[in-house]
């Protein structure tokens, strides 16, 4: 993680989906094929399907940081909890946060599968973390 950014890097959300998606593909290919995992053909087809599922997993899933101008933290906070409501995000109470710091997250398993939104109040700025799909909604709608 780096300093604006509370997500992972760029690099191990590539990994992940390519990672994933290689080894889907490895066995699958494996099975439907009727070949011993270790033959070229699956392997081949895995990196090639690593390769494009990385990508899309990087494009949709990385986290992203939005810095947005504002005027005060509850004016911000006020205009923002709109958006997220409609996105289905509500704001977590978590004690252990530094006071900049505001989570919201979804309920149940959508929020094990969508992740969270960081919010980290400066005097003028507000930075938004979150995947990236969820920052370009956020942001057409601030």
């Amino acid at each position: 993680m780096t300093g604006n950014n509370l997500g992972p890097e760029h690099s191990l959300t590539f990994l992940y989906y390519f990672g994933t998606t290689t080894l889907l593909t490895i066995v699958l290919a494996s099975i439907v094929l009727h070949l011993s995992p270790m033959s070229g053909v699956p392997n081949q087809m895995g990196l090639v399907m690593g390769l494009v599922g990385g990508a899309i997993g990087l494009y949709f899933n990385r986290s992203i940081t939005l810095k947005q101008p504002i005027k005060g933290h509850k004016i911000f906070l006020n205009q923002i909890g709109q958006p997220l409501a409609e996105l289905g995000y509500t704001q977590v109470d978590d004690d252990s946060l530094p006071a900049d710091v505001v989570v919201y997250t979804r309920s149940n398993l959508r929020g094990v599968l969508s992740g969270k939104v960081y919010i980290r109040l400066d005097a003028k700025t507000a930075y938004i973390t979150s995947r990236a799909v969820h920052i370009r909604g956020l942001k057409q709608k601030l």
